[in-house]
């Protein structure tokens, strides 16, 4: 297996991922937790979370984007609660066009960080 380069997807852009969480939440049955509404195990924030990660991930193989979204969802799910990831996405729906890397590593640390660990743990086949 071949190491993606880290700068690849540390650098793939931040605002794509913004806007995975903006759509991935952007539902007239909002939930208040994350395994609210499940399916097969999964709940709706899930499912919409991923589905959205791999939708504006198209660039990235399947596997890629399964591994990434994956992390991403996990290290999230580990780092806050879903309460704090909602204040992220309210963030991001209010500031959609003031968002940048600094900013957001400013206001949400945590979810720069859980990027950066997931960018840098994807491993190409």
């Amino acid at each position: 297996m071949k190491k993606i380069k880290r700068s690849r997807l540390t650098l793939f852009p931040i605002i794509l991922v913004l806007l995975v969480l903006v759509a991935g939440c952007a539902n007239s049955a909002t939930p208040n937790e994350w395994e609210e509404q499940a399916v097969d195990g999964q709940g709706l924030a899930e499912r919409n979370f991923l589905d959205s990660c791999h939708a504006a991930n198209e660039d990235l193989t399947e596997m890629v984007r399964e591994e990434f979204c994956g992390c991403l969802l996990d290290g999230i799910k580990q780092a806050v609660t879903f309460s704090e990831f909602k204040k992220l996405d309210d963030h991001i729906k209010k500031h959609s066009n003031e968002i940048t890397e600094s900013g957001l590593g400013d206001a949400f640390p945590w979810f720069v960080e859980v990027n950066e660990n997931c960018a840098g743990s994807i491993v190409q086949s």
